[in-house]
């Protein structure tokens, strides 16, 4: 069996489709709909934000399966610096996020949080004044590490 393609004309009408599944919880579905537009139209950029998205959601909504290289992959794959910036510090940001399930990784999480931290304050400077994202990105970060009180890893210099 084969893959059917869709026309180009639908492609605006599917990425809604796509969202719509990502607000529902169902990300592979959303993937799989992106995977269907890339058929058509390699580089769409809106698709590529939801394929981010719905790649980085499983990391919240499953277990298992988890793909780091298909993110960074797709992130690569943006054309604005300002996206790939911010789109990498979402990506570590739902990776620290996940780890606070398990406290033996709260100091990992604390780590990946700084670094998504630092990756907002570069798109914040990037960003267009009316994107208020990694603003809003970087306070929930902060935000996170304060209510968790999560601290970085403690450096043992003796054992005894």
């Amino acid at each position: 069996m084969k893959y059917h393609l869709i026309h180009k004309d639908a492609i605006s009408t599917v990425l809604d489709k796509a969202r719509q599944y990502r607000s529902l919880r169902e990300p592979d579905l959303a993937i799989s709909i992106c995977i269907d537009v890339f058929a058509v139209d390699a580089d769409n950029q809106d698709a590529l934000v939801i394929y981010i998205l719905a790649l980085t959601d499983q990391y919240s909504h499953q277990h298992g399966k988890l793909q780091p290289k298909k993110v960074t992959e797709a992130i690569a794959r943006l054309t604005s610096e300002f996206h790939k910036i911010y789109y990498t510090g979402i990506f570590l940001e739902r990776k620290a996020r996940s780890l606070l399930k398990n406290p033996m990784s709260e100091s990992f999480a604390y780590e990946g949080l700084m670094e998504a931290i630092a990756k907002y304050e570069m798109a914040e400077k990037m960003a267009p004044k009316h994107c208020a994202d990694p603003i809003l990105r970087y306070n929930s970060c902060l935000r996170t590490i304060e209510k968790e009180n999560l601290k970085p890893r403690a450096e043992f210099d003796e054992l005894y």
